[in-house]
């Protein structure tokens, strides 16, 4: 990634600075804090939070000393709402030792009071969905006094179907976890194939997870893939299974570490061979499913089928395009026979989806690097100015 005439927030995590040392199991998330302050009273913070698929985030949201002082408990009152389309849905409401959860979050959300550094309005979302990303509103009141903050939360990780070259359910327990990591991914967790399925994820084959059980994801009942949940929605199992028994798998890739591109020099297309030999020229290699996934799930959109480096031939669509998977969001993939099976042969011809790793290289020109370190939200913050002019550009990995 080059950056000219920009400014760039690097986040590093750090053992949470506070008088007591963390202890296992305590929270600490990488977070983005800013703050503006609208008067001597009344501070309005916004945070930015990230967080992985299926894992907890908490939503930092603290109560300035007027509020947090000991005073009727009653007459506090703890609101978190969504911002969507410009209106405000309801995530939570807690007055008076009574809570009530909107039905998107319905046994996914509380205010925890385990984790004081983050605030003693915090909201802790469980099984974080991708779906779940955007921002929040917190707005404690108690009489006339209030505060409010808000903050944006991102979500990591997609979960994706793989299926061996050969054919449909050939790999045994340890083949499916190698053939994952083979792709730069892991074998996905149950709770990932939930939180992909709750955000549309509807696949009718069969996969092996981490625990070694046996499941496939149908938000669309249909006949042959009832399983057992017959006509309902939801992850159908086959239970824990013996690890020579063979099916797919579900694979879970956690973030790009670099970038997915489409060569614009490509004007006919390559067999595979050719595919590999382009992307060198742009100092790069064939991108791997689990690159493509994570580059898909973070914006790609390409309406073109390219090879990857396991030989599968397949494109990214975030955009509805009829004549580009039929108007459905996703990676497609092109198979050798009708039966869904088989990767197309070397020598036939397709584009090519790259993948260029990102490096750390020193800058050549910062003209300021500040550092600012939050006691008490596990965050240090480095801000670089970076002015270019002429052939000096900032590099950095993300």
């Amino acid at each position: 990634m080059v950056l000219s005439a920009s400014v760039l927030t690097i986040l590093l995590p750090l053992l949470c600075a506070s008088s007591a040392r963390p202890q296992a199991g305590d929270f600490c998330f990488h977070i983005n804090g800013t703050a503006s302050h609208t008067g001597m009273d009344k501070m309005e913070d916004t945070w930015r939070v990230e967080g992985s698929l299926a894992d907890t985030a908490l939503l930092p949201c603290k109560l300035p000393m007027a509020l947090s002082a000991p005073a009727d408990d009653e007459q506090l009152r703890v609101k978190w709402t969504r911002v969507e389309a410009g209106t405000e849905k309801v995530v939570l409401v807690a007055q008076g030792g009574a809570v009530k959860v909107g039905q998107d979050f319905m046994g996914r959300v509380s205010l925890p009071s385990d984790a004081p550094e983050m605030g003693e309005a915090a909201l802790a979302v469980t099984g974080l969905r991708a779906s779940d990303a955007g921002r929040y509103k917190c707005e404690v009141t108690r009489g006339m006094e209030d505060r409010r903050s808000s903050a944006i939360l991102s979500v990591r990780g997609v979960v994706f179907h793989y299926r061996a070259n050969t054919s449909r359910y050939s790999l045994d327990f340890s083949a499916a976890a190698e053939a994952c990591l083979s792709v730069d991914a892991a074998i996905a967790t149950p709770e990932q194939l939930t939180a992909a399925f709750h955000d549309g994820l509807d696949h009718c084959d069969a996969g092996w997870l981490a625990d070694r059980s046996v499941r496939y994801p149908i938000t669309q009942p249909r006949p042959g893939c009832e399983g057992d949940l017959k006509s309902r929605p939801g992850v159908r199992t086959y239970g824990i299974r013996l690890a020579t028994e063979k099916y797919d798998v579900f694979c879970y890739v956690e973030k790009l570490d670099g970038e997915v591109f489409y060569p614009p020099s490509i004007s006919d297309k390559l067999t595979l061979q050719e595919a590999a030999a382009e992307c060198r020229k742009h100092d790069a290699v064939l991108a791997s499913p689990g690159q493509l996934f994570a580059a898909w799930a973070a914006g790609l959109n390409q309406c073109d089928y390219g090879w990857l480096s396991d030989g599968s031939v397949r494109y990214p669509i975030n955009a509805p395009w009829p004549q580009c998977g039929g108007g459905q969001l996703g990676v497609r993939t092109l198979y050798k026979y009708e039966n869904q099976t088989g990767y197309p042969d070397p020598e036939d011809r397709h584009g090519a989806y790259c993948f260029k790793g990102q490096h750390f290289t020193s800058f050549n020109s910062p003209t300021d690097v500040t550092f600012s370190l939050d006691a008490h939200f596990c965050v240090f913050e480095v801000v670089i100015r970076c002015v270019t002019s002429g052939e000096h550009f900032c590099f950095v990995k993300s």
